[in-house]
């Protein structure tokens, strides 16, 4: 049974994208993580990708075909109706507030149609309203895809790499997002959380 700190503490804690997708991956897993605080497995998928990221974030002669704003990995921090929210932009244009960009690795396909229905790319348009007042359909939205392929050697170890050639294989995906998608992620961010009240008290 979950205790009243537990709960606190999760109340306390801003909701990012992170906790959104695991609750809709797999509710279990989210109350591990989030209400148990237990350590969760970083899998070479994650470690790969959130080097890279480190790299393009500090480095900006690494990968020059990849476009980058003037801050990169940009804090938004908002209030919804009580509930806090965080999220931090790859990159994001804070001279004009109406540039973003998001970097993804992975062997999964990222295409139009999944760009396009991205929810991370809404949350961030709605922060940047809140907080400065753009609508979404002033910025200009770019996800770039850097696919990558998964090794695993005779003694279960796991290589994750680029495909070669890497910038060949690059994709850029421009997306648009109007003020009704981020009204309707509003509300979506409202309903989940009270769903998350709710399973974490019967759990």
């Amino acid at each position: 049974m979950i205790t009243k700190e537990q709960l606190e503490k999760w109340k306390n804690r801003p909701i990012s994208w992170s906790q959104l997708s695991l609750w809709e991956w797999s509710k279990e897993e989210w109350y591990d993580k989030y209400i148990l605080n237990k350590q969760t497995i970083v899998t070479p998928e994650l470690e790969f990708g959130s080097r890279i990221g480190k790299k393009l974030e500090t480095d900006p002669t690494y990968l020059p075909i990849i476009p980058r704003h003037n801050k990169m990995e940009h804090e938004f921090k908002v209030n919804i109706g009580g509930i806090e929210l965080i999220g931090y932009a790859d990159s994001f244009c804070t001279i004009t507030n109406k540039k973003l960009l998001e970097f993804k690795t992975g062997v999964k396909a990222w295409d139009k149609k999944r760009v396009d229905s991205h929810g991370q790319l809404d949350m961030y348009l709605l922060m940047n309203y809140i907080t400065n007042k753009i609508k979404p359909e002033d910025v200009e939205v770019m996800l770039v895809w850097m696919p990558t392929q998964r090794k695993e050697s005779g003694t279960f170890e796991v290589e994750i790499s680029f495909i070669e050639p890497i910038e060949e294989n690059i994709k850029f995906f421009k997306t648009k997002r109007t003020m009704v998608d981020i009204l309707k992620f509003a509300a979506y961010v409202k309903k989940t959380y009270k769903a998350m009240q709710a399973y974490a008290k019967k759990y």
